[in-house]
């Protein structure tokens, strides 16, 4: 009887105790969720910034550029770093990589039009070849008469359609953009403005020059088009 009382008045005495702890163990627990829960807001708020701004970014281009990117793809907006010219700039080197799902051959674009393609990628940079680089080229198409060509750019010469049918139909002031083949370019993008047009005799192929849309001596924002999961 006597170890039952002392056991009843350990009991007593002590619970008071127990109460507090567990209260304060639950309180702890309420607390760390609480901060998980915040962390967890605080990640989520970051996330849909950044969808929110995408998506500021991707209307802005559209409304510039007057064009939806091709289905299948959303841009990614990027900081160039640094520029490597000879003569003339020839590739970029951008503040995005393979951790932002960043391939070789995405197309890379900017407000004014077509910039180039991704040549190199890196986790978190990649080295874009512009299309004044020499051995870049790209397959496009005269808007205006949909006649189809080759556009380059040579280092005197600067940027022209290579091998243009002299029956072609192209006339100063035409506008130029990617034809889509070649499975590099997308179609649609601005390429350039058609500057002079001559037509030798007796030669198969026009002299067509051409001004690039995009000014590649003061690249600053770049977006690379990049093919969405399936």
């Amino acid at each position: 009887i006597n170890k039952f009382v002392s056991e009843v008045a350990v009991g007593i005495f002590y619970y008071p105790f127990f109460k507090v702890e567990s209260s304060i163990v639950e309180l702890v627990d309420v607390r760390n969720e609480s901060r998980e829960l915040r962390q967890m807001l605080v990640e989520s708020s970051v996330k849909i910034s950044a969808l929110e701004e995408q998506m500021r970014e991707n209307e802005r281009l559209r409304a510039v550029l007057g064009f939806d990117p091709p289905p299948g793809y959303d841009l990614v907006p990027a900081k160039v770093i640094s520029v490597s010219s000879d003569k003339v700039p020839i590739s970029a080197v951008i503040n995005k990589g393979s951790q932002d799902s960043v391939r070789v051959n995405q197309a890379v674009i900017n407000e004014d039009g077509l910039i180039g393609r991704i040549v190199e990628v890196m986790p978190d940079f990649s080295t874009v070849q512009l299309l004044t680089d020499p051995a870049n080229r790209v397959a496009v198409r005269v808007t205006e008469s949909r006649d189809m060509g080759i556009a380059k750019y040579g280092i005197s010469e600067g940027m022209y359609l290579d091998n243009f049918p002299i029956q072609g139909r192209v006339e100063p002031g035409n506008t130029v953009i990617s034809s889509g083949l070649g499975g590099v370019y997308p179609g649609g993008l601005k390429v350039g403005t058609v500057r002079s047009v001559k037509r030798p005799e007796d030669a198969p192929f026009c002299d067509v020059k051409l001004d690039p849309t995009a000014n590649f001596y003061s690249l600053d924002e770049l977006f690379v088009l990049r093919s969405q999961p399936r």
